[in-house]
């Protein structure tokens, strides 16, 4: 989901998590969030388990995602009929009640995180397939990384490029200023507010 800060970004997210959950009490097991801070990871999970609580023991600060998980006709597997049907606000209910409890005992599979703490534990688990340590800890170079994707970008530029263009006009304004004309480093610079955890 593309949208700006406090446009409910969290809220759709977790919505579309609990459905999962509504579907089966036990996917969480199966599902990976991902964030790009702790802060939004702590956000998740916290607005997930909250969410289902409220669900479960019809609290009326749940009732919008109750309302909105059964907006648009939410399909489960009934074990007695052996088919799909529609849930009713009780199926709802009695799920995110059974999602929550199952979840909680089982916490350590509840997997909300960081792009970053996800790729270490990728990392982690491919250390002996690696010849790596055990005790693997990876740092990202900011700066090198950020180099090549400049460096990168300006070599793959070709004559019908838009980004060509913005970058013959600034060179063409440097020049103008009697500046020097080679950007690379500017536009590394530039790239590091990408970096930038105030950004």
């Amino acid at each position: 989901y593309k949208a700006s800060a406090g446009s409910g970004k969290t809220f759709t997210l977790a919505v579309e998590y609990i459905k999962h959950l509504i579907r089966n009490p036990k996917a969480y097991k199966q599902i990976l969030a991902v964030t790009f801070t702790n802060k939004a990871t702590t956000e998740m999970k916290d607005r997930i388990l909250t969410q289902l609580y409220g669900i479960w023991k019809a609290d009326p600060s749940s009732e919008a995602y109750l309302q909105n998980i059964m907006m648009n006709g939410l399909q489960i597997f009934d074990e007695e009929s052996k088919r799909y049907r529609l849930a009713t606000e009780e199926d709802v209910r009695n799920r995110s009640g059974q999602a929550l409890q199952y979840m909680l005992h089982d916490y350590g599979r509840f997997r909300v995180e960081t792009i970053d703490s996800f790729f270490q534990s990728v990392m982690r688990n491919l250390a002996r397939e690696l010849e790596l340590t055990p005790n693997l800890n990876i740092e990202l170079n900011n700066a090198e990384v950020l180099s090549d994707a400049v460096d990168n970008l300006i070599e793959k530029l070709t004559p019908d490029s838009p980004v060509l263009s913005w970058l013959l006009e600034y060179i063409n304004e440097r020049i103008a200023d009697d500046k020097r004309w080679n950007i690379a480093n500017e536009v590394k610079h530039f790239g590091q507010n990408i970096f930038d955890e105030n950004y």
